[in-house]
């Protein structure tokens, strides 16, 4: 899946690529065929795939929208007025973890009644919004957010909320205990939290971390053991998730790593890479590789 920014000029949309269909090798000039899933008159921030595949939400301006990639069906599970910068399904894909920029994480179970725009997903050959979701009129609009508002209020949509200090720029769920994820936000801060805890605040923290505007992703190594993520000082920092100990920081990028990736073990095993649980790190000079961490 591959999303797009937009404005509301450029719109914000969703595309899906089936792998399945690409040939060996594919010629740079060689067009690829893209579906169009989504899209509005607004950003489209992030957006994650459930575990089977069959769902995707989308952290949008407008607020959170969760895609049946299926049925082709949308519906909105959050509307609000600060945008949605970070989403992470939990391992079994029944809540969808949202960072908004305002600094609230909510916590929305995917199997409750939500709000259906009943959109048909658009044509793949076009990018243009549908108009009952983009030109809904401004009052309708607002009583819709303030609807699906006064639901997270009473606990209806989301089993709990909790706000960091800071925009929410990144999360991450530990599958070997669904209820524990991390979370990091624009002003540095790292924390690691419990969903069933979540009005006591973060359950550790992580000491280091330089941020205070970026869009910074955190990474977690295959055993669950360790957090990886890349500052604004240009420097990259491994903590051990259940100590909150700083284990290794380290500057080799003049410009600092926004994106990182540490593959699971069945990605190293089907690109036939050696299984040293090394990560991918990203920055504007380029693509590093860190092995044997």
């Amino acid at each position: 899946m591959i999303t797009t920014l937009g404005s509301d000029v450029s719109k914000g949309s969703l595309y899906s690529l089936d792998a399945n269909n690409l040939p060996d090798f594919v010629e740079p000039t060689s067009p690829v065929e893209f579906e169009c899933l989504f899209s509005i008159n607004g950003t489209v921030w992030t957006a994650d795939c459930n575990p089977s595949g069959t769902h995707a939400a989308l952290g949008t301006s407008m607020g959170s929208a969760l895609l049946d990639l299926e049925a082709r069906s949308q519906f909105w599970i959050y509307c609000g007025k600060s945008d949605v910068l970070s989403q992470q399904f939990i391992s079994s894909g029944n809540v969808v973890l949202c960072g908004l920029r305002n600094g609230l994480i909510l916590t929305i179970d995917t199997r409750e009644k939500h709000i259906s725009n009943n959109i048909a997903a658009p044509n793949h050959s076009s990018a243009a919004p549908n108009p009952r979701m983009t030109n809904l009129p401004l009052g309708r609009r607002e009583r819709r957010r303030n609807f699906v508002r006064s639901q997270i209020d009473r606990g209806q949509i989301s089993s709990g909320h909790v706000r960091m200090t800071s925009a929410v720029c990144s999360m991450a769920s530990l599958s070997c205990d669904e209820n524990y994820f991390l979370a990091s936000s624009m002003d540095g801060s790292i924390k690691l939290f419990d969903i069933r805890a979540l009005r006591n605040g973060g359950v550790q923290s992580y000491e280091g971390h330089i941020n205070s505007h970026s869009r910074l992703q955190l990474a977690v190594n295959p055993s669950e053991t360790l957090l990886l993520t890349g500052g604004e000082d240009c420097s990259v920092r491994i903590w051990g998730i259940k100590t909150g100990e700083l284990l290794f920081s380290e500057t080799f990028s003049e410009s600092c790593c926004t994106t990182v990736l540490w593959p699971d073990l069945e990605g190293y095993a089907r690109h036939r890479l050696d299984q040293s649980h090394g990560a991918w790190l990203g920055s504007r000079d380029g693509l590093f590789y860190m092995q044997d961490i």
